[in-house]
C-alpha cells in the first residue's frame, strides 16, 4: 500500500514540476522588464493563480482563457545619505 501511494506522490510531484516549469520563463520576463524601466523598483512580488482540474492536470489559465498574474513593485526613497530608506521609515 506504502508503494501505492509513494508512486502516486512521485506522478503528482513530477506533473507539478512539469506545469510549473515555463513559469520560469514567464518570472524571468518579468524581472527583465521591471529592472528595464529608468528607476527600478527596490522590492518586487509576483504572485499567480494555479489551478489543479479533477484530472490532476495543473494549468496557470482555465479553461475560459483566464489567468490571474499580479505584480507588485514598491520603490523606497533615497536617504539623504545616498542609502535607500528601509521599508516603514519615514
Amino acid at each position: 500500500m506504502a508503494a501505492g501511494r509513494r508512486g502516486v506522490a512521485d506522478f503528482a510531484a513530477g506533473a507539478l514540476r512539469s506545469a510549473l516549469a515555463p513559469l520560469g520563463a514567464l518570472l524571468q520576463e518579468v524581472h527583465s522588464t521591471v529592472n528595464a524601466v529608468p528607476e527600478p523598483p527596490s522590492e518586487m512580488s509576483v504572485t499567480f493563480g494555479v489551478q489543479v482540474g479533477h484530472d490532476l492536470k495543473f494549468g496557470i489559465v482555465s479553461g475560459n482563457g483566464q489567468a490571474h498574474l499580479t505584480v507588485t513593485a514598491t520603490w523606497h526613497p533615497p536617504r539623504a545619505d545616498g542609502g535607500t530608506a528601509a521599508p516603514g521609515a519615514e
